[in-house]
């Protein structure tokens, strides 16, 4: 593939370059990235480069999330895109769970937009991402949080109780419900369930344990329980998220 080339032909079908450009100059500390309607990358800054565990812009352009993170979270990020590109919808300040380059598992907030050709046409997405514990008071809403976040990463395999999660930020119930909703767009609970899958998509991807074995271990009751859970959130059972990973 000529890279240069294949970078040029892109942004030239874009209406405008000022249309990415300013989404760039706003936020500070973020890792952004331009992807083709393929879901390929045509550009990415420094920080996001190093996310991928490559040197430079050059290595990850025409590559896939397929080339650079594991299967669980290459497909979180590509159905993710797929509705954008596909409804022309925004995700905005959506909550992730990840490593940051350091490895170190850290949340960041993710915001993807459908980027738009002259003629009209969706021809791909930008997306940033930013890393909650460095973005500082741009982001004060969610550090306001933080504590939530991490307990419910910590304590996922164990049961939660959302008036525990409440007490951590002197809320009571309700307004501990209403200000987690308002700031991450999720309940509480979904959160946690999202925590949750996101612990046994590793799992089953990286370890030979039962998906009984997985399912206790994360915090499922059972693995009825896990298996409608998992089937609900990722379009697929356990068994065959595994057996799509190892084939």
């Amino acid at each position: 593939m000529d890279k240069e080339k294949f970078k040029s032909e892109f942004l030239a079908q874009m209406h405008s370059p000022e249309q990415v450009k300013l989404l760039f100059n706003h936020l500070p500390d973020v890792w952004y990235f331009l992807k083709d309607y393929q879901g390929r990358f045509v550009l990415g800054n420094d920080q996001f480069v190093r996310q991928c565990g490559a040197s430079t812009e050059d290595e990850i352009i025409g590559k896939t999330d397929f080339d650079f993170f594991p299967l669980g979270r290459a497909e979180s990020y590509v159905n993710d895109d797929r509705y954008v590109l596909k409804t022309g919808q925004s995700i905005i300040d959506r909550v992730e769970l990840a490593p940051d380059p350091g490895n170190s598992i850290n949340w960041f907030i993710t915001t993807k937009v459908p980027v738009y050709s002259a003629s009209g046409e969706i021809i791909g997405l930008a997306g940033t991402a930013r890393d909650i514990t460095r973005a500082g008071l741009a982001l004060q809403p969610y550090t306001e949080m933080r504590v939530v976040l991490e307990y419910v990463r910590d304590n996922y395999a164990q049961p939660i109780e959302i008036k525990d999660l409440a007490a951590l930020v002197h809320l009571s119930v309700s307004q501990f419900e209403r200000r987690f909703r308002k700031i991450f767009q999720i309940s509480p609970l979904k959160h946690i369930m999202r925590v949750r899958i996101r612990a046994a998509s590793l799992r089953l991807t990286t370890t030979n344990d039962t998906i009984a074995a997985i399912a206790l271990d994360c915090g499922f009751y059972d693995h009825s329980h896990f298996t409608r859970n998992f089937r609900k959130n990722m379009g697929t059972s356990p068994k065959e998220y595994r057996k799509q990973y190892m084939a």
